[in-house]
């Protein structure tokens, strides 16, 4: 999508404004409480981050923090409370929801003069996925049965893509939900995350979608730090197992020109390696033992890893114009960077921000070819 449509859409990004539900209750326009920054912070592979500051709540005379209804704030902002965090421009009622997870902090300070603020953060709906430890197992599932059984229990939705391999037995060994599932996902190329609509996404990343929008450098992004490094690349993976039928060895392999994401007018790392190693036996190689027990799982497992190398070749650190469409697992455009810079990229984390310098939104993101 062109700026020029988002800025009809978005009123020429003139008044950036936010709202914060809380529970039932707008927290700026039912208990009249004064925000002056809001900010949230997705991110592919983990739980995403919200926070906010109260300010003008402290009741000098009560030694209490209030609401503007003249109830106390804390029974409000409470442990664990829903929080739904809404960014955008114009009418607060129609911005879309960015954010939504439990209050896990709340800090203040009281300081020499001056009036306290109070300082709300918490974490989205991957949050519960993150406490505790648990130690269990699944007999003949696939990877995806055990993601859907984990998104029942924690009552999340699920965008959840079925994977191909059926195991003999998969393992959960004293790792929290999210560590157990972020370790399958890595093993077939998925894309973790809870968005804020409590769904949780186990799927291949989207790499290869359109981009939400285009950008130019001084229009509308504001500044990008790209990196391009061939240091520590890789021209082939190898995986190797053992068929425990067969008594024989498995050896998986995936070789550079099969990385996800790949437009056909770009080269990844490992074939820009093998342009100037032209033996293939000098050619970088990563070697890897695994559990695996089939060809096929060996052939997923070395891909999945030649991807992940792969995705750290060209990464990038953006800022742009407030924009709620820029968020993890989706493309932008990005434009006069000049001819080796100016492509798609893949947006792994972006931190969305209004305070009393507007709104902006940073943004990282991660490509396999240049």
């Amino acid at each position: 999508m062109e700026l020029a449509t988002l800025s009809k859409k978005y009123g020429e990004f003139y008044a950036p404004a936010f709202s914060l539900r809380v529970g039932a209750d707008d927290l700026i326009r039912d208990a009249l409480v004064a925000v002056s920054q809001v900010e949230a912070d997705l991110v592919l592979g983990a739980a995403g981050r919200f926070s906010f500051t109260v300010v003008n709540a402290y009741n000098m005379d009560k030694r209490a923090f209030f609401t503007g209804r003249g109830k106390n704030l804390l029974d409000l902002l409470t442990f664990g409370a829903e929080v739904d965090v809404y960014m955008g421009y114009g009418d607060a009622r129609a911005m879309p929801r960015i954010a939504s997870g439990l209050i896990t902090e709340i800090t203040t300070n009281f300081p020499e003069s001056g009036s306290p603020e109070l300082s709300i953060a918490g974490y989205d709906h991957a949050f519960p996925l993150t406490n505790g430890k648990s130690t269990r197992t699944w007999t003949k599932a696939r990877d995806s049965d055990a993601a859907h059984e984990i998104a029942s229990f924690h009552n999340l939705n699920a965008q959840i893509e079925a994977t191909k391999e059926t195991h003999a037995q998969i393992e959960q060994n004293n790792e929290s939900d999210l560590e157990f599932l972020k370790k399958l996902a890595d093993r077939n190329h998925f894309e973790l995350f809870v968005d804020e609509q409590r769904t949780l996404h186990f799927h291949k990343p989207s790499d290869k979608a359109d981009a939400v929008v285009r950008l130019a450098w001084g229009e509308g992004l504001l500044s990008f730090k790209p990196e391009a490094n061939l240091a520590g690349q890789i021209a082939k993976v190898e995986v190797r197992g053992w068929n425990p039928k067969t008594k024989e060895t498995i050896v998986g392999s995936a070789t550079a020109g099969e990385e996800s994401g790949l437009d056909g007018k770009s080269s990844s790392a490992g074939s820009r390696l093998k342009r100037f190693v032209k033996d293939p036996s000098k050619q970088p190689t990563l070697r890897l033992r695994q559990p695996v027990f089939t060809q096929s799982e060996a052939n997923a497992r070395a891909k999945a890893a030649l991807n992940e190398r792969a995705k750290q070749f060209l990464t990038g650190d953006a800022e742009a114009l407030g924009l709620p469409e820029i968020r993890p697992d989706r493309n932008v455009q990005l434009d006069n960077l000049g001819a080796l810079f100016s492509k798609t990229y893949y947006v792994q984390q972006a931190t969305h921000k209004v305070d009393g310098n507007g709104y902006r939104t940073r943004f990282k993101v991660k490509e396999t070819a240049l």
